[in-house]
């Protein structure tokens, strides 16, 4: 069983994939680094052209902006991807020729650093590191100890609900990463004067304290997301061996290119040649790049067991299956596509790009840690628990299964929810995912110096798509769920299978019940139009001949289906006057059933024997409903002629009064049974005729109960019922018994007068 918001953060982790894909084209353009350019440097750019124009005695005129004048002359001149990649190669080479010599460039640029041409004091710089590192852990310790005995007897062992999960890891990342900085700040403090004013022991030893930093931020991050010591608090679903495991492999992988990073940005700030730090960072990253696609091999299977939540996965939608299934081959391709991209524009000098690798990573901890918030604050909002939770720890005989959650929910940490507000929660959080994952996809897509200003970006274009999509969808689902909740309240067994063969005349939905979805329907049209033609204008489509085009298509269909706008308007005026609701039973002379669905031209009858009936609505003419208000029943009783009248009725209103206090049809009864005297006389028998009242439906349940009851009454009076009779006489002439052919037609003539049609609707 899913966790309730695991759902969101695989979303947010999905769109930050999509982001990861296209950060390669992104980043690895040649004019990425020029996008940001002020006008300033724009007219520059132009300005040596229009120079040399001037001393050759001819005036230029410039038709446009600057901006697309240098952005021609930009293009003009920028070098093709098989050019970069000479130049490249041709770099790497290079750098790789002089590989001999980084050990002795890497020593020369100790022994710089020295103050005697030794490189003795870095032993001393990095002992000071690492003693102001254990310094600043020691310092931390009371703190970290009085933070464990204040909160943590106030954590229970098992949580009881998602807003326990969520805050505990909240709290306990926030206290890791605030121990992790007080740490590297006590610690600088020692370096600093520990050091003096020798800059290269100072930037060595504050080198160990940072990294170690790093280091710990890390941790706190792995430790939270896998959770492996507190596997009552984790959020995803992984086994508690995996867990370490795979939390154990992230500390020494993160171990290593840590210290790999490091190294690379320390010795850079003693003075290391640039041959030589470009060497350093290109095999470094590569170490930490294989290092990580080893872990994603490695680990692939409950990681994708992670991604693709509780429950079978083969029961998730196929895009889930087909992340959960590939995420590692993504992951190699995208973490070693970044590597080629770093590596080529470190080797052309170009603007470093660690953000390709670093901006996503970062903004995906970020968007997870706002997600988390907003959810404690969402289930904080809609904090309306069942009454009855109470009442049944308390009452022994309420239904536990019926007032409590399922073990498995409780596990979860789901809360019970009531009210109308409930139906939005799911909503409400599904927005928060998807806006966190919009919002981190805009900062990852600033990070890369992408110009939202620039109406020719089609990435700036794209995002603005992306908003209008994602207003249309949250309007679109509000709507929807709104109006479902609507006429769930108004019709409480509408999801509910009807009994199929059952009595026709039952009482139907309310009106409110039967116009909504209609209505929801027209919203949801024309969220989806206004969004679509939004979307379109944002992408510089001219959406102007689509108004024009819609108007003539209007015009066509207004003039030459005359008979569809009859059907549409007639239907409009049935609903208005209220003639019919769905689940009536109505009758319109050349079909009868009962009302099953309802469109805008249409609507569909379902006849009590099973056919499927569409009737557009401008071919009604005359309309009975057999279900609104309330119904008489008339029961006819066929009695000997023998039969006291008077006794009869005094006995049907005696059982009336008797019937009102039955305690399944009593509260049925709109007016209570009745005798209507003899109604009819025919050759065998007088007939009797009984009625009551009851709402639309509820007549044929006490139907059965009154004719069982009338049945045992007359049985304990000696009342008799009277049996068809029919006689069949022979001419005179006929003195002979009748010959089978005469027989035939006796029973024939007596049988057509047994068989009358019941006259009750639908019959």
């Amino acid at each position: 069983m899913a966790v309730p918001g695991t759902t969101g953060w695989r979303r947010i982790v999905c769109a930050f994939s999509l982001a990861f894909m296209f950060a390669l084209f992104a980043a690895s353009s040649p004019g990425a680094a020029q996008d940001t350019a002020n006008s300033t440097n724009v007219v520059d750019a132009i300005k040596p052209a229009l120079e040399k124009a001037a001393r050759d005695g001819a005036t230029v005129i410039v038709v446009g902006s600057a901006t697309d004048a240098a952005n021609a002359a930009q293009k003009a001149n920028e070098p093709g991807i098989a050019d970069i990649l000479n130049r490249a190669l041709f770099r790497f080479k290079l750098t790789v020729g002089n590989a001999g010599k980084a050990i002795g460039n890497m020593k020369a640029t100790l022994a710089e650093a020295s103050p005697d041409s030794k490189i003795n004091w870095l032993s001393y710089a990095l002992l000071a590191g690492l003693a102001a590192v254990v310094l600043g852990r020691l310092s931390a310790k009371p703190v970290a100890n009085w933070v464990r005995d204040v909160f943590a007897p106030r954590i229970p062992e098992v949580p009881t609900s998602r807003q326990q999960k969520i805050g505990y890891l909240l709290f306990r990342g926030t206290t890791f990463s605030l121990f992790a900085v007080f740490v590297a700040a006590v610690g600088s403090i020692i370096v600093v004067i520990y050091a003096g004013d020798h800059m290269p022991s100072r930037i060595t030893g504050l080198a160990v304290v940072w990294t170690y930093m790093a280091y710990r931020l890390m941790r706190a991050i792995y430790i939270n997301m896998l959770v492996p010591s507190v596997p009552n608090y984790r959020m995803i679903n992984m086994d508690d061996r995996e867990a370490w495991r795979l939390y154990q492999t992230l500390l020494v992988a993160t171990a290593i290119s840590l210290s790999i990073i490091g190294v690379c940005v320390w010795m850079d700030h003693l003075g290391l040649d640039v041959s030589t730090h470009k060497l350093m960072l290109m095999f470094g990253s590569l170490i930490s790049a294989l290092l990580f696609c080893c872990i994603a091999v490695v680990h692939r299977a409950p990681v994708a067991q992670a991604i693709a939540g509780f429950g079978s996965l083969e029961e998730k939608p196929f895009w889930l299956r087909a992340l959960a299934r590939s995420w590692h081959v993504i992951l190699i391709i995208y973490v070693l596509g970044a590597w080629a991209v770093s590596a080529v524009r470190l080797l052309l000098d170009q603007p470093a790009s660690s953000g390709l690798v670093g901006a996503p990573l970062a903004v995906l901890i970020a968007a997870l840690v706002v997600y988390g918030i907003a959810l404690v604050l969402i289930d904080k909002l809609f904090a309306t628990r069942e009454p009855k939770l109470a009442l049944a720890a308390a009452t022994p005989d309420v239904d536990e299964e019926a007032s409590l959650d399922s073990g498995d929910e409780r596990e979860a940490g789901r809360d019970v929810e009531t009210g109308s507000g409930s139906v939005f929660k799911g909503l409400i959080e599904h927005a928060a995912a998807l806006g966190v994952g919009f919002l981190g996809l805009a900062a990852i897509a600033q990070i890369w110096g992408i110009n939202f200003g620039d109406p020719s970006n089609w990435v700036a274009r794209s995002l603005d798509v992306i908003v209008v999509l994602f207003g249309a969808y949250i309007a679109y689902r509000a709507v929807e769920l709104w109006i479902d909740s609507k006429v769930e309240e108004e019709d409480p067994d509408a999801g509910a299978d009807a009994e199929i063969g059952g009595e026709p005349g039952g009482a139907g939905a309310t009106r409110l019940a039967t116009l909504l979805p209609i209505f929801r329907n027209f919203l949801l049209i024309t969220i989806v139009t206004i969004a679509g033609m939004i979307a379109l204008s944002e992408l510089g489509v001219n959406i102007a001949p689509l108004f024009a085009g819609a108007g003539v298509v209007g015009l066509a269909i207004g003039f030459g289906a005359q008979t569809l706008i009859r059907d549409i308007f007639s239907g409009a005026f049935f609903l208005v006057d209220d003639a019919f609701r769905k689940g009536e039973y109505i009758d319109i002379g050349s079909a009868k059933g009962t009302v099953e669905k309802i469109s805008i031209r249409s609507m569909q009858l379902r006849h009590h024997n099973g056919p499927l009936n569409t009737i557009p609505f401008g071919e009604i003419k005359q309309l009975t409903n057999f279900s609104r208000d309330w119904v008489m029943m008339k029961l006819p009783l066929r009695l000997t002629y023998d039969t006291d009248v008077e006794r009869v009725r005094k006995l049907i209103k005696k059982l009336g009064i008797e019937l009102l206090e039955h305690p399944e049809i009593g509260e049925k009864f709109m007016q209570p049974l009745k005798s209507q005297g003899v109604n009819q006389m025919d050759d065998s028998a007088m007939i009797v005729r009984v009625k009551f009242m009851t709402k639309p439906g509820d007549q044929f349940d006490v139907r059965k109960v009154v004719y069982q009851r009338i049945r045992e009454l007359f049985e304990q009076n000696g009342i008799r019922f009277a049996h068809r009779e029919v006689t069949v006489r022979i001419a005179d002439d006929d003195k002979q018994q009748p010959d089978e052919t005469k027989k035939k037609a006796a029973v024939g003539a007596v049988q057509r007068v047994i068989e009358k049609p019941a006259d009750v609707p639908g019959a």
